[in-house]
């Protein structure tokens, strides 16, 4: 049993390759009807893909199990299946729509003692594409309750893609989620790698230079880029298509702190 457990991968990339192997023969060498060259295949193909949700299966858990000891050293609440009121808050945001498209939340973390210090945490799920290119992306979100109002606004990392087409990217990505460009006149915000959605002309004040300067040295420092969004009540940051590790978690909760701060000064 010990040398199945130590080798298991191993072993099912060997399975695999015998498979493809006998697969392609029944294909080309056997005179087979439509109907037995898939049930050969689905025959061939059970094993793997019952060791893959076997695989997925013991990942989850083994989440759980970590954040279930986050939770009970950092004085949150966990909840691994939250139920409907307790995520409402997160889909107030417009960005959730696009970072969890599958309006699926879960492993959820609450602060015990609903403080202004630490965020609410949850995972979002999305699809993208379809059919053999279909991937699943999911996306930690930290959530800060605000003790004052700001405007609303959303801050959306760039891509390589849309740095490329310029400016007028810009404009398609605010049509596509029904969002308006805010352009600053004033302060040097950085446009280049950064959507600025905004609806209050009132929001460049509001926006200071400290945290401005922070997002700058961000890009400079080469870091990953974070995206933001206030809904004037609450404020949600988070590094798109990311899930973290125990050990990352407490790094982004700082980071994300230090910004929501400097942001209310």
């Amino acid at each position: 049993m010990d040398f199945f457990k130590k080798n298991k991968h191993k072993l099912i990339i060997i399975y695999s390759v015998i498979a493809i192997s006998i697969f392609l023969y029944v294909l080309t060498a056997l005179n087979l009807n439509e109907f037995l060259h898939l049930l050969i295949f689905f025959l061939l193909a059970f094993p793997v893909l019952l060791y893959l949700d076997s695989e997925a299966e013991i990942s989850r858990k083994k989440r759980i199990a970590n954040l279930t000891d986050y939770a009970a050293i950092n004085c949150f609440d966990f909840y691994a299946e939250p139920k409907e009121d307790q995520i409402f808050i997160f889909k107030e945001f417009k960005s959730t729509e696009i970072i969890g498209n599958t309006n699926k939340f879960f492993n959820l973390l609450i602060p015990k003692n609903d403080n202004h210090n630490q965020p609410s945490i949850v995972t979002a799920n999305s699809i993208h594409g379809s059919g053999d290119s279909m991937r699943y992306d999911s996306t930690q979100i930290f959530l800060y309750k605000l003790d004052i109002e700001l405007p609303k606004f959303f801050i959306q990392r760039k891509n390589r893609i849309d740095t490329l087409v310029g400016e007028n990217r810009d404009y398609v990505v605010a049509r596509e989620h029904k969002l308006e460009v805010y352009k600053f006149k004033d302060k040097k915000f950085p446009h280049n790698k950064y959507f600025f959605f905004s609806e209050d002309s009132n929001v460049e004040n509001v926006i200071n230079d400290e945290f401005i300067e922070l997002l700058n040295i961000g890009i400079k420092r080469k870091k990953a880029l974070i995206n933001i969004e206030s809904n004037g009540k609450n404020l949600i940051l988070y590094k798109q298509w990311s899930r973290h590790s125990i050990e990352l978690m407490d790094f982004y909760s700082n980071l994300f702190w230090v910004l929501k701060e400097s942001l209310i000064k």
